[in-house]
């Protein structure tokens, strides 16, 4: 009778402490919203622009002293286990206060489509549209044993090489088992809540998740600009803008992400 009670109490504690754990751990999703805060240090954003163009570093310093240190800048992220749209929230982009105004692609919606392994992006670079049709982009991830929590999600840091030189930190959850991320950020075994990179001096993180079927209208592709590749657009930016010099690679950086 004693051990039938013993056996008893030890599995109303084990089932305790398993509930208890169930409440920590976020349930498993499919499908959702995310918002995600993109931050850029403006700073450190003007010295390289003054770098590459032989500007005027001493212009520069003064200006920083009437301007924010960061932009921040907010995006949502649609998706389901098939398809993901990434696009700014209402109101999601802020005033720019830099020097040379708005980086280049800095509004940035992209559509994902899993299954068929295709994207549609449309990219704004100054006062030209581009409508991106491509492959979606492949990333060779290095996954590592760090850990953080993002949005309340145990996530697990990644990192790679993008355009031959940037270096790339991401973190992503398996809690969440659809593809994706922000930008056209993929290909790891869950989604992707953060990404540093530290050359161009941009975080993304997100900040919450909702939890339910978005809309056909919500996971659309983008229908605007002119219809390009990501190769063939590049051509054309390196042809437009070859008086920039070094900068034009800095600005093909952003319009890849």
């Amino acid at each position: 009778m004693k051990k039938t009670i013993v056996i008893i109490i030890l599995l109303m504690i084990g089932a305790t402490s398993f509930a208890q754990q169930t409440k920590e751990v976020p349930p498993i999703t499919f499908r959702g919203k995310l918002t995600f805060e993109r931050k850029m240090n403006v700073y450190k954003q003007m010295d390289e622009m003054m770098k590459g163009n032989g500007g005027n570093s001493a212009m520069a310093d003064n200006f920083k002293k009437q301007i924010p240190k960061y932009k921040t800048d907010v995006f949502e992220l649609f998706f389901t286990d098939k398809q993901s749209l990434y696009k700014p929230a209402p109101d999601g982009i802020s005033e720019s206060k830099m020097m040379m105004g708005n980086i280049p692609a800095e509004r940035n919606i992209v559509y994902n489509d899993y299954e068929a392994m295709k994207c549609v992006a449309e990219k704004k670079v100054f006062e030209k549209t581009y409508l991106v049709s491509d492959s979606i982009k492949q990333f060779q991830w290095k996954i590592t044993e760090e850990f953080r929590k993002i949005a309340g999600f145990n996530c697990r840091r990644a990192e790679t090489i993008i355009m031959d030189s940037v270096y790339v930190v991401a973190f992503y959850t398996d809690a969440i088992l659809a593809e994706g991320g922000p930008e056209g950020f993929n290909g790891l075994p869950g989604m992707i809540l953060g990404v540093v990179m530290p050359r161009m001096n941009l975080t993304y993180f997100a900040t919450r998740i909702d939890n339910y079927l978005p809309t056909e209208k919500e996971i659309t592709a983008p229908v605007k600009g002119e219809k390009v590749t990501y190769a063939t657009m590049d051509i054309k930016l390196h042809d437009s803008m070859k008086q920039w010099g070094d900068f034009v690679q800095r600005i093909l950086w952003y319009v890849n992400i």
